[in-house]
């Protein structure tokens, strides 16, 4: 959200470099590279959450803030704030970065399905930390010792219906933060 404010306050080459990393990202296979991390590097979720970070840094969300940014950007009170000399700092954290927030915070709500997810796959693949007792885990050891075959489903089945139950709750209460916070769903 800040990167994607800087580009959009400054323009220029400052946006234009934030926009190439970006589009350079987008592109990048993210599983892969964690796969890659997880088999020749370290299997350490520090190392593997660090990569996660690193990678989700410059995403999709950096091309809709800026549109975002570049809309309120053109508003009056910033007219006003510059007339009467508020520096660029000051614009962009008073008056630019909260008009995104009640957009962020569903948005950050929703996406934690996705990373939850993202473990559980790295887990299931043996790449997850083996000394954490993850859900992923769970469904790989059953799955390695023969669950399946020895008539033990509910040691798939239980951990992977907790993900779903987890992803749903998330997804609602996304939901239920977006119809808060964007007064235009309040009425559906």
């Amino acid at each position: 959200m800040l990167i994607a404010a800087i580009g959009a306050w400054f323009g220029g080459w400052i946006d234009e470099l934030i926009q190439r990393i970006t589009e350079i990202n987008l592109v990048l296979p993210f599983l892969s590279i964690l796969i890659m991390v997880g088999t020749f590097y370290s299997r350490s979720i520090w190392v593997i959450l660090g990569v996660t970070i690193a990678l989700s840094i410059f995403t999709g969300a950096i091309k809709t803030d800026r549109a975002i940014f570049l809309q309120v950007k053109e508003s009056t009170y910033i007219e006003a704030a510059k007339a009467y000399g508020a520096g660029d700092f000051r614009i962009i954290v008073r008056y630019l970065i909260p008009r995104i927030i009640p957009l962020l915070i569903p948005g950050l709500v929703s996406a934690v399905p996705s990373y939850v997810f993202l473990e559980a796959s790295l887990a299931l693949l043996g790449l997850g930390d083996p000394t954490l007792p993850t859900w992923g885990k769970v469904i790989n050891d059953a799955r390695e010792n023969g669950a399946l075959y020895k008539g033990q489903f509910y040691w798939i089945l239980e951990p992977a219906l907790l993900l779903m139950i987890t992803g749903l709750g998330f997804a609602m209460f996304g939901f239920a933060l977006d119809r808060i916070f964007n007064p235009r769903l309040r009425g559906m």
